[in-house]
Parts: C-alpha cells; sequence; structure tokens
C-alpha cells in the first residue's frame, strides 16, 4: 500500500514564493526550455527548484521526458492557486503604496448661496477634475452667510471658502476669482415695474422700501446713495428674492440667478445703469496654514482653473 503524501504544512517563507514563481514561469511557458530565458538559471536548476516545490508540497506537478512537458492534474490545480496568490499579492502591494502616494481625506469649502448659475462659477468643472485625481478624497460644502464662513477658514473649521469680500480679515488671504453683476430689482406687482429699467420718476424711486442683504449693508448704501428707506434684511439671495416677490419691497439680486431662475412674478431691474454694481469674489483661506493632501489637491485645481499665483 503506498504511503499518502503529508498534507502542506506551515506558513509561506520567501523561498516558497520564489518556487512558486519559477513553477508559475516553466507552466505557462509550456516547459523547461522555453522557461530557461525568461529565467535566466540553467535547465538542471530549474529542475532541482521545481523538484524542491514539489517535495514541499508533496505533489507531482508535472511530467517531464522524452513524451515533452506536461502538468499532472494536480500540478494544474496548483498553477491556479498559484496565479490567484501572486494576483493577491500584488494587489496588496499596490494597496500599501498607494497609502504613501494616494490623496484622502476631508476637504470642507464654504460658499455662500446661488453661485452655481454663473457661468464664471467654475467650481463643478475644479471638483470634478480634483475627484478624478482623488477618489477617495471626500469633499464637504457649507453654504452660510460671508462671515460666517470666513470666521470658520480662521477657525480652521473650513479649509477655504468663495465669498464677496467686503473687509478683509487679519489672518486671512483672498485671491480674487471673478465678478459677478448685480442689479436692484423690483416684481412685476410692485408700482415701479412699468417704469423700470429706465424710465422710473425719481419721486417714485426715493419712497420706496428696499430689502437688503445683511452682510452686503455698507456695500449696497453706497449704491443707493441715500434717499431710500430699508424697512427689511436677509442674510442671502433667496430671502431678498422672497421679499422682493411680495411688491412691496426692491433689493438687489445677482442677474445670472434672475436670469435663471423661474419666479412667480416676471422681475425687472431698476436703473442698472445708476444702481448696477460688481461683486468680486474671492478665495479666502487662512494665512500660513498647512493644507491637508485633499486641500491641496482641490485648491491647486481651482488656481489652475482661475490662473491664481497659490503658492501651493
Amino acid at each position: 500500500m503506498s504511503r499518502r503524501p503529508a498534507p502542506f504544512r506551515g506558513n509561506l517563507g520567501d523561498v516558497d514564493l520564489r518556487l512558486l514563481r519559477l513553477f508559475a514561469t516553466v507552466a505557462e511557458a509550456g516547459g523547461f526550455t522555453a522557461a530557461e530565458a525568461e529565467l535566466q538559471v540553467g535547465l538542471s536548476t530549474i529542475s532541482k527548484q521545481l523538484k524542491a516545490l514539489e517535495t514541499r508540497l508533496g505533489v507531482t506537478l508535472c511530467r517531464r521526458g522524452r513524451g515533452g512537458f506536461a502538468l499532472t492534474d494536480q500540478g494544474r490545480s496548483v498553477l491556479a492557486a498559484v496565479r490567484q496568490l501572486l494576483s493577491a499579492l500584488e494587489g496588496f502591494r499596490e494597496r500599501i503604496n498607494n497609502i504613501h502616494t494616494e490623496i484622502t481625506g476631508d476637504f470642507n469649502l464654504g460658499l455662500i448661496d446661488t453661485l452655481v448659475t454663473d457661468s464664471n462659477f467654475r467650481l463643478p468643472r475644479v471638483l470634478a477634475a480634483a475627484k478624478r485625481r482623488a477618489p477617495r478624497a471626500q469633499v464637504n460644502i457649507c453654504v452660510d452667510p460671508p462671515n460666517l464662513l470666513e470666521k470658520a477658514v480662521l477657525e480652521e473649521r473650513l479649509h477655504a471658502a468663495i465669498v464677496p469680500v467686503h473687509q478683509r480679515l487679519p489672518g486671512l488671504n483672498y485671491r480674487f476669482l471673478y465678478a459677478e453683476q448685480n442689479n436692484l430689482y423690483c416684481a412685476e406687482t410692485h408700482p415701479l415695474y412699468s417704469y423700470c429699467p429706465d424710465e422710473v420718476p425719481v419721486e417714485m424711486l426715493m419712497g420706496c422700501e428696499v430689502v437688503g442683504r445683511s452682510y452686503a449693508e455698507q456695500d449696497e448704501a453706497r449704491q443707493l446713495a441715500g434717499g431710500f428707506v430699508r424697512t427689511a434684511t436677509a442674510n442671502d439671495v433667496e430671502g431678498v428674492a422672497l421679499l422682493v416677490l411680495t411688491g412691496r419691497y426692491i433689493g438687489y439680486l445677482p442677474d445670472h440667478y434672475v436670469r435663471a431662475t423661474h419666479f412667480a412674478l416676471p422681475l425687472r431691474p431698476v436703473q442698472p445703469r445708476r444702481f448696477g454694481y460688481a461683486v468680486e469674489f474671492e478665495l479666502a483661506t487662512r494665512a500660513r496654514a498647512p493644507l491637508s493632501p485633499s486641500a491641496l489637491n482641490v485648491l491647486t485645481e481651482l488656481a489652475h482653473e482661475y490662473g491664481l499665483a497659490m503658492g501651493v
């Protein structure tokens, strides 16, 4: 009665892996001679190493002789297992290497509302490019009034914010991105509507109630230059639009937002050559703050898109 070979035991070491790779090369080449050039070792060495592997595994892997080279049934099973093992090892190696090179982590960005309808606001393209380069990085968007966003950047709760700049805060760096045109608007039910845009009587204009953006009070006051009664405020563009649609107020809105939005009532600008003005949007980042790889990835792409000298 033949003695049954002992099952394979123990852990695989470097020697085992080298022998398994040799066997896979010989099997895929179709024989010792065909594998000799690729392995760059002699036939006798290949034969000895393959025999050592058979002894280690307790199986006969192939037939070799005058009839040519052929895998045994066991050899074919071992070859399939070796391919699976080597593939897993390569995947492990790639994953470990990626730990050192792959961009991961969060990027926290602050925005004010109603920016996406502006063709100058190219952040969707920026984030798409950054995501292609760092598919496992996470982007978090916070929408708030500018003063809250700048405070969050200073406190390092946000990496950056895109804001209309009304005053430059110490500790932040600001870089110009683009300008947004704003105009004073009224709704169809407002007394000025039929006279707009340019034929508004001065006496009617001076008696109008104005809704203002709380974060742009000084800018809007300079444009209006007195004579208007500010009787309502809102901390975002949507709030201004809501009050303008009552027909009781006039208020500043971005032109792109008005063009793109299907309001319940049509809106018209009020003397745009007199009251219209450009709002400059800038990228605010904390001065001298170290950047995470995910933040650096997005900000570098943003700098490329807008032609900024970021120093990142």
